[in-house]
């Protein structure tokens, strides 16, 4: 038996940072956004108790949220035996796209499947919260808010939209989320109208309006780490986006667009030292 899934990457529309909780984790608001860009997943049983992990990219097992994922889930089980785990990676890595915990969500539910524990999504939520805070939105299907360190998942009252196009461009470098962290100087309070603006450009489609809603707390703080990246934000702009953000702590930005041949054209001015990829949302 062979379980092969897709595991996306997300953008955040909206990422406000508003404290620092007792578990040196931060308290954040946001809305996430999976898109259409993937590593692909394959997963295997295995006679041995031990989890192996093939991958086009070397990470070292003790920083790989895929193995952490699989212990996790063996440990909370009693499950016994093991399963070889294929990563074919195309997300970059620090990129503020969520790879990383797109990966371990996948893998929480591949095994589950896999080794048929039927675990229950609040189950698999709860083991996704323990290993990091961005994994538990990728449990849940669709566009949603996400709230405390990232545990409480609220799904959004508008289904993915498909009449935009996101070009993702990011520097051949990356930034540590840690170090983004560590730079804010300080915390947001969340806007009344917030919500209420955000429906109005998701459900009504009055994406003119999406510049009003976009916003990163980390964005500055990064900016002042890497200024390349503003620079790289006003180009977006320059090149007729509706609205450009820092993806999570970067070192990705995106562009939206109505029309994919205005993105092709935007892509065209970050052919040196970038990785471009025009995505819809999903």
């Amino acid at each position: 038996m062979k379980i092969t899934l897709k595991s996306p990457a997300k953008i955040n529309w909206f990422l406000y940072i508003t404290g620092k909780r007792n578990d040196g984790y931060h308290n954040l608001f946001s809305l996430m956004q999976k898109i259409s860009l993937f590593d692909t997943l394959s997963f295997e049983p295995s006679d041995e108790e031990d989890i192996h992990i093939i991958s086009n990219i070397n990470i070292p097992l003790k920083n790989n949220l895929i193995y952490r994922a699989a212990i996790a889930l063996k440990a909370y089980t009693g499950y016994h035996r093991g399963a070889m785990i294929t990563l074919y990676k195309e997300i970059p890595l620090e990129a503020g796209l969520g790879g990383g915990s797109s990966n371990a969500a996948t893998t929480l539910l591949g095994l589950n499947k896999l080794w048929n524990l039927r675990l229950s999504e609040k189950e698999l939520l709860e083991l996704a919260s323990d290993i990091g805070s961005d994994v538990p939105f990728f449990i849940s299907k669709g566009p949603a808010y996400v709230k405390g360190k990232g545990e409480q998942i609220i799904q959004a009252e508008f289904t993915s939209n498909h009449n935009l196009f996101i070009l993702i461009v990011k520097p051949n470098f990356g930034v540590s989320t840690s170090k983004a962290y560590k730079e804010l100087t300080s915390y947001s309070k969340i806007e009344n109208n917030l919500l209420e603006q955000t429906e109005d450009v998701f459900i009504k489609k009055r994406y003119h309006l999406l510049p009003k809603i976009m916003r990163n707390d980390l964005e500055e703080p990064v900016f002042r780490l890497y200024p390349e990246l503003k620079e790289s934000k006003k180009q977006l702009l320059n090149c007729g986006a509706l609205g450009a953000l820092l993806s999570g702590s970067g070192s990705s930005l995106y562009g939206i667009f109505k029309k994919r041949y205005e993105a092709e054209r935007a892509s065209g001015h970050f052919k040196n030292n970038f990785w471009t990829r025009i995505v819809t949302p999903i």
